[in-house]
């Protein structure tokens, strides 16, 4: 298996729900709103996984704002400048490209807002390349935006790879039905039970990167790969491009 790690971004390689904590906070300030408010708006967010037109289409329904286009495009301005990557996440991927991987950044999202995130928090210089849905015109979990990512770094699927991701479905079902490896960052949650688990399983992602470079030192030796299992490991297929990072 080629050493190709495709990291999701929000709430994988940034702390996604702690800016939105933030937005929210500001936003009720500055509309003086109630924590009524803000603990609505964070339920509704549903943690990233509504669609933005839809979110905001209720937000301004629910207070009588400004229309849903504006409060959209206030906050994907101001999303990248809340959003944080610990520098030990940095750290683990250098430490990943220094070993031989190759690093790509799988994320669905608004161009400008994903490239933002990107750009501020220092993962453009950490990564070979990314696939983000608002420039690719796919969204996880299709195997395209994998392929996407992986021919940017001038890869192929076929050749398999690690997708780490917080998702059960657009990271760990999408990588599956890549064909593809899959690492599940929990963030402490529990496995839905209706789905086949991940090849592995950890609760952050400088986890992740040690669990890829201990499994790389084990095929290196001959050896059995480290940890223990969840299921079988998924063996590689067979099968838009993005633009390497300059």
């Amino acid at each position: 298996m080629q050493r190709l790690a495709l990291f999701d971004l929000d709430n994988t390689l940034v702390d996604r729900s702690e800016a939105f904590r933030r937005w929210a906070v500001e936003f009720c300030a500055d509309h003086g709103l109630s924590d009524d408010a803000l603990a609505w708006l964070i339920a509704t967010d549903q943690d990233g996984f509504v669609p933005r037109d839809w979110f905001f289409g209720e937000v301004a329904d629910r207070f009588g704002l400004a229309s849903r286009d504006t409060m959209w495009g206030q906050y994907r301005r101001r999303m990248p400048e809340l959003v944080s990557c610990p520098e030990e996440v940095l750290a683990s991927l250098t430490l990943l490209r220094d070993d031989g991987w190759t690093v790509a950044i799988v994320t669905n999202g608004q161009a400008d807002n994903q490239l933002g995130k990107i750009r501020r928090t220092g993962l453009d210089r950490r990564v070979d390349a990314w696939a983000v849905s608002g420039e690719v015109g796919i969204r996880k979990p299709a195997r395209e935006i994998f392929e996407a990512a992986a021919r940017g770094c001038g890869l192929d699927l076929r050749g398999g790879g690690w997708v780490i991701g917080d998702s059960p479905v657009l990271d760990v079902e999408g990588g599956r039905a890549a064909g593809l490896a899959t690492l599940w960052v929990s963030r402490g949650k529990g496995w839905p039970s209706e789905l086949a688990p991940p090849d592995r399983t950890v609760t952050d992602v400088v986890a992740a990167v040690q669990v890829l470079r201990d499994e790389d030192t084990a095929v290196r030796k001959g050896g059995e790969p480290g940890g223990e299992p969840m299921n079988q490991m998924v063996k590689p297929p067979s099968t838009l491009t993005v633009a390497p990072v300059r």
